[in-house]
């Protein structure tokens, strides 16, 4: 695909205007705490954040964002989950649970850069996703059961071989980097344009 009809595909879609967001009326924001708003503002243009993202994108110390994080979610400006040892945070009332699912996956290094490999190479073994990702097998094994368990990949099994591949095709996960991810996105844009441009299409429709 030439690289001017995806990137026009791309242009329908922008800061002003990204897929899966929220009214910019957060519930008169102008009556937060200017910090408390920062913190807001940073959970909206990322959806899925833990909170030691939110630490160091705002460069703010572990106890002032958690006292922001409860008044918020007290308030019911933002909801929360837990998932192992981290507690992803979303705008309110904005996302499905399949959704923030995969918002919290995206957060995190190791099982993103599992997932994107996967959508690049669908049907990928567990032995060539830890030579792309440059990480141990058990490591692996590790977090592709937690992305099965969540259904975002499915495990396919033929003979001794298993292979992998991303539940849905990956369109909307690659949107999702698009919007929220924009440096990953610059990496990866040459093997998720196309799906991208799928996933606009359909949402035409």
């Amino acid at each position: 695909m030439g690289s001017a009809r995806w990137l026009l595909a791309l242009g329908q879609w922008s800061n002003d205007n990204p897929p899966f967001s929220p009214s910019r009326d957060l519930g008169a924001v102008e009556s937060l705490d200017p910090t408390q708003r920062r913190v807001l503002e940073f959970i909206t243009s990322h959806p899925g954040v833990h909170l030691r993202e939110i630490c160091r994108g705002l460069e703010l110390a572990m106890g002032v964002v958690q006292y922001h994080l409860r008044r918020l979610e007290r308030d019911g400006r933002i909801s929360s989950m837990r998932r192992g040892l981290y507690k992803f945070f979303y705008p309110v009332d904005l996302f499905g649970a399949r959704q923030r699912d995969v918002l919290s996956v995206l957060s995190l290094e190791r099982p993103r850069e599992l997932l994107l490999n996967i959508i690049e190479h669908p049907g990928s073994t567990q032995e060539a996703l830890a030579g792309a990702a440059g990480i141990s097998q058990p490591t692996v094994s590790w977090h592709l059961k937690r992305l099965i368990d969540l259904e975002i990949v499915d495990r396919h099994q033929q003979g001794r071989v298993v292979t992998y591949g991303v539940v849905g095709g990956g369109a909307e996960i690659a949107a999702f980097i698009k919007t929220y991810h924009p440096t990953v996105w610059e990496r990866w844009s040459s093997s998720l344009a196309d799906i991208f441009i799928a996933y606009a299409g359909e949402e035409k429709k």
